[in-house]
């Protein structure tokens, strides 16, 4: 869900868009019968979780023949699409089900009185909602009402190159950051770099290694919205995202994504921290895929967090227009439990290589289907004791558009990592 380029769209573009829509798949065989129900998402049909979703609305479709039929609407961009259900909700004709991105510090949406109440079914359903993460289904709940249910969650993980760590004479990834900074320095003698960085854009691969360090030495509450940023920890995360930067490549210091990645696949760095989006790349890219291992991020030696646990893009969201039809909103209900079951789970992260905000359980079959990484990254999220959403995702959008300056004057030695705890405390409060 990462890696998308936002783009700013007229109020007339976005009225043409929310007209006209893109669709992605049909009722299949019979027209259309008993209760219909529109999704809305990203999930077209030229890409692998579209492919994926379309045969499982077919095969709902099958089986609920007469009863219920699922119809898809997919809108490629993702900020289009949330500008879309933006202005749906504010005209009051909220679509039936449609998958958005979850903001603690925006709630006109789950507070609009305009979603449905997801609370009855999952009490209802104690195996169902034994499914989601505690603190996923806490974080929506407002007012006693859970307004939506997880849909995805991305962990931003270690990728790694095991055949460069192995050259540089390191047999296992590092449990903790000092170790970590060690191997990258015997990783930097072997002449590679060790950790792909970059500072354009969102900064997205440097703020998960910060996000890391931060809650390694905070815990997990460490930049929480409200939570001073002008403290010990992050300035100590910032002293090491430092390090990190000075260990790069020479060119993340302005780099962006395609850039950092680049680097990353063709073998100039070692390791690199990102989200699940990254394994058909490294499946088609990189030739000994398998090569590439999979790990949560190291910690400090110290409790502020159990090890294992993981940072992760924002939190995505299925939500559900407020029904006065009982059987459409049982329609509603059938579906997200159909494509939450674990089979359909399963499907989405081996064919789909869209792992789910679900405990996703892989028979010994669906490891032998799946990528190498997949395996892996899904094992990891099931583990893990905690997550918690990247930096950038929690502090402010003026914040977040200092970010990249700020980190860049860190690496060229311009602001020292107390300053850069200052700073960022400073645009964060206005």
């Amino acid at each position: 869900m990462k890696r998308r380029i936002i783009a700013a769209l007229g109020a007339s573009a976005v009225a043409a868009l929310v007209l006209s829509g893109c669709g992605s798949a049909t009722p299949q065989g019979n027209q259309a019968s008993g209760t219909t129900i529109e999704i809305q998402s990203n999930f077209t049909s030229d890409v692998s979780r579209g492919k994926v979703l379309d045969k499982l609305i077919a095969e709902f479709n099958k089986t609920n023949d007469g009863k219920y039929t699922v119809v898809s609407k997919a809108q490629p961009d993702w900020p289009t699409l949330q500008q879309q259900i933006r202005s749906s909700i504010s005209a009051g004709t909220t679509p039936d089900l449609f998958l958005y991105n979850f903001n603690p510090t925006d709630l006109s949406r789950e507070e609009s009185g305009k979603l449905m109440d997801w609370s009855k079914y999952l009490d209802d359903d104690t195996e169902w909602k034994g499914r989601f993460k505690d603190d996923n289904l806490a974080a929506l709940d407002i007012g006693g009402e859970t307004v939506g249910i997880p849909g995805d969650q991305a962990p931003a993980l270690f990728y790694y190159n095991t055949a460069l760590f192995e050259a540089a004479g390191i047999t296992e990834f590092p449990a903790t950051w000092d170790e970590y900074l060690a191997d990258a320095q015997k990783l930097k003698d072997s002449g590679v770099a060790a950790i792909s960085m970059m500072t354009a854009d969102d900064s997205w691969h440097t703020m998960n290694a910060f996000s890391y360090l931060a809650t390694a030495e905070g815990g997990a509450d460490v930049y929480a919205p409200g939570a001073d940023l002008d403290s010990p920890a992050i300035a100590k995360a910032a002293e090491y995202t430092e390090k990190l930067l000075k260990l790069s490549t020479p060119d993340a210091v302005g780099g962006n994504y395609s850039a950092s990645t680049s680097n990353f696949l063709n073998g100039q760095s070692a390791s690199i921290i990102d989200g699940p989006w990254l394994i058909s790349s490294i499946q088609s890219g990189v030739k000994n895929p398998c090569s590439v291992a999979v790990a949560a991020a190291p910690t400090f030696d110290n409790d502020a967090i159990d090890p294992g646990y993981t940072v992760t893009d924002s939190l995505n969201v299925w939500g559900a227009a407020k029904q006065k039809d009982a059987a459409k909103e049982k329609a509603v209900v059938a579906w997200m439990k159909f494509f939450t079951s674990n089979d359909s789970a399963v499907k989405m992260a081996v064919e789909g290589e869209y792992p789910m905000a679900v405990q996703t359980e892989l028979s010994d079959a669906d490891r032998k289907k799946a990528s190498c990484q997949m395996v892996q990254v899904i094992d990891i999220a099931n583990a893990a004791p905690t997550s918690v959403v990247q930096a950038a995702r929690e502090i402010t959008s003026g914040a977040q558009a200092k970010v990249p300056s700020l980190l860049e004057s860190l690496a060229l030695g311009q602001t020292s990592p107390n300053d850069f705890a200052k700073q960022l405390q400073a645009v964060n409060s206005q």
